[in-house]
């Protein structure tokens, strides 16, 4: 069977908790306390995830992934990989809705790395990702490359 066949599942379950709280789970892994974000329901804690949040993340952790499998794929060498997201909410025809997520990454790479080739894996990473294939979401990514 190809991979282009195959078909894989996600399962995750929710319960409410308190007010606009709950608690995200996952089969083998820790549970997570979510929350509405305050910006939309006044009183709700700032200290805990919010859907918005994972939204955004998801994309971030997406993109590191799937960096660090085209970096092993080019044979690309990096020391350091870390970002910083922002995902903008707005109305879009009358819909509120994330319109773009724009990654600022930092990648430091070895003196003698080519960083053309790492502009490339970061670009292919971004296709490649999985949860930005699935978005609508505009995804832009402003990357420094560094060369230590």
């Amino acid at each position: 069977m190809s991979a282009n066949t195959r078909v894989f599942y996600f399962p995750t379950s929710l319960e409410w908790t308190k007010e606009h709280q709950g608690l995200a789970h996952a089969p083998g892994k820790p549970d997570i306390t979510v929350a509405c974000p305050p910006v939309f329901c006044k009183g709700s804690p700032s200290d805990v995830w919010s859907p918005e949040e994972f939204f955004v993340s998801s994309l971030e952790v997406c993109v590191l992934l799937s960096f660090i499998s085209q970096a092993k794929r080019n044979r690309v060498r990096f020391t350091s990989y870390t970002s910083e997201a922002n995902g903008k909410l707005e109305f879009v025809d009358k819909e509120l809705m994330f319109s773009q997520i724009t990654l600022d990454v930092t990648i430091e790479v070895p003196k003698d790395q080519d960083i053309a080739q790492v502009e490339e894996a970061l670009a292919d990473s971004k296709q490649r990702c999985l949860i930005s294939a699935s978005m609508k979401t505009e995804v832009k990514i402003e990357a420094k490359i560094v060369g230590r």
